[in-house]
């Protein structure tokens, strides 16, 4: 039901298939080559009340929606030969490079399917509370918002160069930035005056695209 209402705000012209998957991982992706896929974690669905799920649920058919399913599956599947091309010398250092570019790539396109997420639920107090909920394990009792919003913008300041090589250590092999980082970057965007624009019909049209 979730994905048939935020695909009909999103003016999805074809749903992808929807699944849950077992997992205790707080987790959700959207696969596919010639078709996208959403799955999404039982741990997820059991954290989130309905509005923070059609976040989600939102922020994956964007996902879909952008072409992103293609890439996602491209990593996951070099990173499965990463290990293999690795035994070999100096085998594995294309695909290394090439890796570490979709991850860097995947991490910019969370914040472009949080975008899709918010303009589904048009409420960013919900979406807020989901990467505090992804934060904290859904201990929301434990978090100070600012404080939240806070810590995002201290770990965006720039600072020397140790600094940002440990930055970059830290998000390497990482596909989603962290949560402080999402959500500021999602108060950016609202703040910025684009999102009330979209809302108000400020966007470009398939049909000139």
């Amino acid at each position: 039901r979730l994905l048939t209402d935020v695909g009909a705000t999103l003016d999805a012209p074809e749903l992808p298939e929807l699944y849950v998957a077992a997992s205790p991982f707080l987790n959700a992706v959207t696969i596919g080559m010639s078709k996208p896929t959403i799955v999404l974690n039982s741990a997820m669905v059991d954290l989130l009340d309905d509005e923070e799920l059609r976040f989600v649920v939102a922020h994956e058919l964007g996902h879909a929606l952008s072409g992103h399913a293609v890439y996602q599956t491209l990593l996951e599947r070099l990173l499965a030969l990463s290990g293999v091309l690795g035994s070999i010398p100096l085998g594995g250092l294309g695909i290394r490079v090439i890796v570490a570019a979709l991850f860097e790539w995947s991490r910019k396109a969370e914040l472009s399917a949080d975008r899709a997420g918010l303009l589904a639920t048009q409420d960013p107090q919900v979406a807020f509370r989901v990467h505090m909920k992804l934060a904290s394990g859904g201990h929301l009792e434990d978090l100070d918002t600012t404080s939240f919003f806070e810590q995002g913008s201290e770990y965006d300041e720039s600072g020397d160069l140790r600094e940002s090589m440990l930055r970059l250590m830290l998000v390497e092999r990482a596909t989603h930035p962290f949560a402080v980082v999402r959500a500021k970057e999602l108060r950016r965007w609202v703040d910025s005056g684009a999102y009330t624009a979209v809302l108000g019909g400020a966007y470009p049209r398939r049909d000139e695209d």
